[in-house]
C-alpha cells in the first residue's frame, strides 16, 4: 500500500512545560475577555488549541490556573525591576529612575489582567511578596549608591518604601478607576520623583 503525505508527517508533541504556558497564555486572554467568574476551562482549552483533558494534566480546576496567572503575571513585574537593576552598563541613578518609570508602566500596560485576576485567593499575598522584592532591591541599590559615594539621599530603606508604595497606590487608584490620570504624565512623574529622592551625589 502507498504511503500517503499524510501519513509521512510526523506530529510535533510539545513539551509539558509548553503546553502549560499555552494554557496560561490562553487563560489570560479569556480571564480577560470573559471575566474570572465567566470564564470555562473549555474555553480556556479551546483558545489554546488542545482538548480539555489535557488541562487537567497541569492544572486541577479553573482556579488553581488563574492563582498560577497572577503568580507568573507578578513574577514578571519583580523580573522587569530585577533586571534593570542588575543592568550596570547605566549609572545607578538613571536605573533607580527606570524601575519606577518601567514598573510604572508595566502595571499600567496589565492593568486588565490586574482587574481580572485580583479577586483570585492568594492574589494579594504575591503581590505583596513581590513589592517587598522590589522594595528591597530598591533600597538595596540606594544603600549600596550611598556607600558607594554615586548617590546622596537619606534613609534609603525609608524612602524606598514610601516612594514605591506611593506610585503602587497611585497605579492602582488608576488601574482601579477611582483616580483619572493621564498614563504618560504618571510615568514621567514617577520617573522624576525617584531622581529627586535619589540624586546622583555632587561628587559623582
Amino acid at each position: 500500500m502507498a504511503t500517503t503525505a499524510a501519513d509521512k508527517r510526523v506530529r510535533r508533541v510539545k513539551p509539558a512545560e509548553e503546553r502549560r504556558r499555552d494554557l496560561l497564555d490562553a487563560a489570560l486572554v479569556v480571564f480577560v475577555r470573559d471575566g474570572l467568574a465567566e470564564a470555562t476551562i473549555e474555553e480556556v482549552t479551546r483558545t489554546a488549541g488542545m482538548s480539555k483533558g489535557s488541562f487537567y494534566l497541569h492544572f486541577t480546576t479553573k482556579d488553581e490556573l488563574a492563582a498560577a496567572a497572577w503568580e507568573r503575571h507578578m513574577t514578571a513585574f519583580a523580573g522587569l525591576g530585577e533586571a534593570i537593576l542588575a543592568d550596570a552598563s547605566s549609572p545607578l541613578s538613571d536605573r533607580l529612575v527606570a524601575v519606577l518609570e518601567s514598573l510604572t508602566r508595566f502595571v499600567l500596560d496589565h492593568g486588565e489582567v490586574h482587574r481580572a485576576l485580583y479577586a483570585v485567593a492568594g492574589a494579594e499575598a504575591v503581590k505583596n511578596a513581590a513589592n517587598e522584592r522590589l522594595i528591597d532591591l530598591i533600597a538595596g541599590a540606594a544603600r549600596a549608591g550611598l556607600e558607594a559615594g554615586v548617590l546622596s539621599v537619606a534613609e534609603p530603606e525609608i524612602t524606598a518604601r514610601a516612594l514605591y508604595h506611593g506610585y503602587c497606590g497611585a497605579v492602582t487608584d488608576v488601574v482601579a478607576g477611582s483616580a483619572v490620570i493621564d498614563a504618560e504624565l504618571l510615568i514621567r512623574h514617577a520617573g522624576a520623583m525617584t531622581r529627586a529622592v535619589f540624586p546622583p551625589s555632587a561628587s559623582a
